[in-house]
């Protein structure tokens, strides 16, 4: 039996990602955003944390004024040395390219992870148990080692695996959202 790391499924899955016309990244990302907006999670949610697509990854963005409008603000990260920290923005002026080449918040209040409620995460790789992997940077794990939040990954049904390698840092999400299922406690929904 061949075994198959961490660093082999991100390249083939980041490539197969990458490959996406636009055409085919607009439309799986408008499936993926229409059911995020019947979550009830996020519906409840007083303290939002969204993340700014990178790298062919689905487009969430038409989130950011669903969520400003019916909280006042969204929270988004921005990456400071080897950790993410949260901003709230307010408006999307509020937002320019930074680390990684990733649109991040240039001011606003700074968010403590235990204060928020709900966040979404991104990722190249996800498993049925909620497992994921990203870039291999461990930015993610940090931040959600320190939050309470309901997590919720989003990625394309493509990217769901059966099982991913998992190191003991790892923390799953509590759902995972494609375009064309969800996934929780290990169940497609």
């Amino acid at each position: 039996m061949k075994v198959i790391d961490k660093a082999q499924i991100r390249a083939f899955l980041l490539n197969r990602r990458r490959s996406l016309t636009q055409q085919e990244r607009t439309y799986l990302s408008k499936r993926i955003v229409e059911k995020l907006k019947g979550l009830e999670s996020l519906l409840k949610s007083k303290k939002p944390a969204l993340f700014c697509p990178f790298d062919n990854e689905p487009d969430i963005t038409p989130l950011f004024s669903c969520v400003i409008n019916t909280v006042g603000f969204v929270i988004l990260p921005k990456v400071k040395g080897d950790s993410i920290v949260l901003y709230s923005v307010q408006k999307m002026d509020d937002l320019e390219i930074g680390s990684f080449c990733i649109m991040e918040p240039t001011n606003g209040e700074r968010i403590d992870p235990k204060d928020i409620d709900f966040i979404l995460v991104p990722g190249v790789a996800f498993d049925k148990k909620g497992y994921r992997l990203g870039f291999g940077k461990g930015y993610y794990d940090r931040l959600l080692s320190r939050t309470e939040a309901f997590k919720v990954g989003v990625c394309y049904s493509f990217q769901v695996l059966e099982a991913l390698p998992i190191d003991p840092w790892d923390v799953p999400v509590d759902l995972v959202v494609t375009e064309d299922f969800l996934i929780e406690g290990g169940k497609k929904i």
